[in-house]
């Protein structure tokens, strides 16, 4: 037991030492210095994101999933209280600290004589002093800072974005009305502001909202995010020559089958416009077309809600497909193309391969990897490339 006393004692000296070494250092902070440098990350990363954006990389709902997250970690980063920089005293409240460090062993020991039982002391738990604000602190924080320095344009836009990530298109608006009047003929802003406007009207971007749209064609004619919206305006009048007019000049700046140009084109065939040929053709590199049916004698194995995989892998490699099609039973027969645009990785590629074996599998689990009972059909080696249409009958049952 005395060992025990003389380790603790050890142990609380080591410790006054350590307290004592670094209470004598005046310690110097900044806070403007590291907000400065944030809202310069910021902006750099907001600005690849847009050129993702504009570069097709990204579709316009990913690129506003994104920003949100980079406007929520900017937010984060304010710091508690105004910017200052000050140099704490080596000895302020240097009394205060010695009186709690000669009372806590002392309280320690009174506590552990008094209650003899550890387990007692396990549910005192003190509460966490770096607890991450919440986000709406940190608005307020922003709001405080904003009234402090009114000219700050980054901080306008991003307490904007904020709003609308909140779900306060209305509150949203102000901010941005504020940024605008620092910054008017920015084209970026005028879209935003156009959007949440276009939020506190159930979502149309007729009236105002389509004037500011206007006003950034008229001297970014192309525009990526202007023609987007100019086209949602257009096909919410109902003025489908011109919703086709816009897209297609968006369509141009996008690299084929990327995402954004996906999921445009089908936005496009949702509202009834023609794609062009161009933009509808699979990329060039090595494509196969399969034409794929269910033979009768295994027709009442299936349900028509089952799915259907058809797929291609290498006749000698990995078994990791090279390109595969989810459909459904009940879309058969089909034809389908596979082509390099659907490989996982970049070295899986059909053209990467002399010979590949094509299959189709209906997964009774819905798994691509089949199991026992599922149906199949598979081909011989296949040499690529191969310009004919190749036919599969699914007629195996999977033991």
């Amino acid at each position: 037991m005395t060992t025990f006393w003389l380790l603790a004692a050890a142990t609380v000296l080591l410790a006054y030492g350590l307290f004592w070494w670094h209470l004598r250092k005046p310690v110097k902070f900044s806070s403007q210095t590291q907000t400065e440098a944030n809202i310069a990350v910021h902006k750099q990363r907001r600005q690849e994101l847009e050129q993702e954006l504009a570069e097709g990389k990204i579709d316009p709902a990913e690129f506003e999933r994104l920003t949100v997250e980079l406007d929520r970690e900017l937010l984060d980063q304010l710091p508690q209280s105004n910017p200052s920089e000050n140099t704490a005293s080596p000895y302020k409240g240097l009394s205060l600290v010695i009186a709690t460090l000669v009372s806590l062993p002392i309280i320690a020991f009174a506590l552990y004589m008094q209650l003899g039982r550890p387990d007692l002391l396990a549910g005192v738990q003190s509460q966490p002093r770096n607890a991450p604000p919440s986000l709406e602190a940190a608005v307020e924080r922003l709001n405080q800072r904003l009234a402090e320095n009114p000219k700050d344009l980054e901080g306008w836009v991003l307490l904007a974005r904020t709003y609308q990530a909140l779900g306060h298109p209305q509150k949203a608006v102000q901010a941005y009305s504020k940024a605008l009047k620092l910054n008017p003929d920015h084209p970026e802003l005028k879209l935003r502001y156009a959007e949440a406007l276009a939020q506190t009207q159930q979502g149309s971007f007729l009236g105002k909202p389509e004037k500011l749209i206007q006003q950034v064609l008229e001297t970014h004619k192309d525009y990526p995010y202007a023609l987007w919206l100019a086209g949602m305006a257009a096909i919410q009048k109902g003025d489908k020559p011109t919703a086709k007019q816009y897209w297609d000049t968006l369509l141009q700046q996008m690299p084929p089958q990327s995402p954004a140009a996906k999921q445009l084109i089908s936005m496009m065939d949702r509202a009834g416009l023609p794609v062009p040929k161009q933009a509808a053709q699979a990329p060039s590199g090595t494509q196969i077309t399969v034409k794929v049916s269910l033979s009768p004698e295994l027709a009442n194995k299936a349900k028509p809600t089952d799915s259907l995989f058809i797929f291609a892998r290498a006749a000698e490699g990995p078994p990791m497909p090279l390109a595969i099609v989810r459909k459904q039973v009940k879309d058969l027969p089909v034809t389908v193309t596979l082509d390099d645009s659907m490989a996982m990785m970049p070295q899986m590629k059909l053209s990467k391969f002399d010979q590949v074996i094509l299959g189709a599998r209906i997964a009774k689990t819905g798994d691509a990897k089949g199991a026992p009972g599922d149906l199949e059909g598979w081909t011989k080696p296949i040499a690529i490339p191969h310009n004919e249409p190749i036919t599969i009958i699914i007629n195996q049952v999977r033991q």
